[in-house]
């Protein structure tokens, strides 16, 4: 199947099949939560230009990006909770 972002976990020390299945984990939550591949999309994208943009951001914009943030964290909740020692890990996300 061909996604338009990937996810990736990054921790030195799980193993590349622990890793895969966090990704995949983390994927099914931000996409069930954000209403599927366009919702992450959006909203991802919303979070970047939060990051990046000096000065103020429109109310809608930062609404959006907001949605992201408390998706994103539940994401990792959900996909880390099974890994022990894996408190330290993050996910990156990137458009394809």
């Amino acid at each position: 199947m061909q996604y338009a972002y990937t996810v990736i976990l990054h921790h030195p020390s799980l193993p590349c099949g622990l890793c895969q299945e966090a990704e995949v984990r983390y994927r099914q939550t931000l996409e069930s939560a954000l209403g599927g591949i366009d919702g992450v999309l959006k909203t991802w994208r919303a979070w970047q230009d939060a990051e990046h943009t000096l000065g103020s951001l429109s109310e809608e914009t930062w609404r959006v990006a907001r949605q992201w943030l408390i998706a994103a964290e539940r994401a990792r909740q959900t996909a880390l909770q099974e890994l022990a020692g894996a408190a330290d890990a993050y996910f990156e996300v990137q458009r394809v």
